[in-house]
């Protein structure tokens, strides 16, 4: 169904809103005052729209090529039983196709179960095991229910003020962030395999362009360069603030808390933009990313979740 059509089932619209993502409406108010549920509704407007853009389409068939699909079968899907109605779209983890699943951006079901029947039968094309929700951490749990990521911000100017343990400073050269940053990955992949084929490192064209525009420091301890961060301009669905791209400690100064510092020390250096927030995601196996999170201060706001599908 078109957005236009949507939109002239007002009802169906509503209950979208209503359902699953009231919940992200009460965080929106609380974030963002009296703008905040026009904020997730223009947010729903864009994911609606995906139900038949051309340009969205193309994103997965210029890369993707699987037997028997229809390169409309990568649209969003706006998908009205007895039970319930959901909007949701087909994803695949880590962008690797022998992983998909399909991530349900709002639905108004009571029953976890008929919704899993729901999506199982809908995007059975994709032979899909897993529908990921978002809500409030907690919301949703239960057996076969797998913790994903969490969205964790603060606002810069309700961050702890810096500890001075370390410093940030630019890159002598972008590859030399390159470097770091993939060795750190191959040493995840290695001790924690579980941990390691969920994460990704940062594009090494983008670690460039982050270093041209000064969004690249090293983080320093001494006379040493121990990890990487980076921040730019992005968006969490429909939170926008200033997202954490990447962030590594180098593993022979890991277990030190330099991560959290750097946070810390980032957010004093935005002063002039103490309202914005900086926000990223935490993979829930990433146990010492969640503890950096909360020391530099942000909390975990949203919480994504795997539903075992049928």
């Amino acid at each position: 169904m078109a957005r236009s059509a949507l939109m002239r089932h007002s009802r169906l619209y509503q209950r979208l809103l209503d359902g699953s993502l009231r919940q992200q409406r009460d965080l929106a108010t609380v974030l963002l005052g009296a703008r905040g549920e026009r904020v997730v509704s223009r947010w729903l407007d864009e994911e609606v729209a995906k139900v038949d853009d051309p340009a969205y389409v193309r994103l997965f068939t210029d890369h993707v090529e699987l037997p028997g699909v229809a390169p409309a079968d990568y649209a969003h899907r706006l998908v009205e039983t007895s039970h319930g109605a959901l909007l949701g779209g087909i994803r695949f983890y880590g962008r690797d196709v022998e992983r998909p699943f399909v991530d349900v951006v709002a639905h108004d079901f009571d029953d976890l179960d008929a919704l899993r029947r729901s999506v199982h039968r809908e995007w059975s094309t994709f032979r899909v095991a897993f529908a990921r929700l978002r809500g409030r951490p907690g919301a949703v749990d239960g057996q076969r229910v797998l913790a994903d990521h969490g969205v964790y911000l603060a606002r810069y100017c309700d961050m702890p003020p810096p500890d001075g343990r370390v410093s940030l400073a630019p890159f002598a050269t972008a590859e030399a962030a390159v470097d770091l940053v993939r060795r750190r990955y191959e040493r995840v992949a290695a001790d924690a395999p579980a941990l390691g084929r969920n994460l990704a490192p940062a594009d090494a064209d983008d670690l460039r362009q982050w270093h041209a525009a000064g969004r690249l420091t090293s983080i320093v301890v001494g006379d040493d360069v121990v990890g990487a961060f980076a921040v730019a301009p992005g968006r969490i669905g429909w939170i926008e603030g200033e997202e954490i791209q990447e962030e590594v400690v180098d593993a022979g100064h890991a277990g030190h808390g330099y991560a959290a510092s750097a946070q810390r020390a980032w957010a004093a250096g935005e002063a002039d933009r103490g309202d914005r927030f900086l926000v990223g995601t935490v993979d829930a196996q990433n146990h010492a990313s969640r503890r950096t999170a909360a020391r530099a201060g942000r909390s975990c706001v949203l919480e994504d979740v795997f539903l075992l599908l049928p």
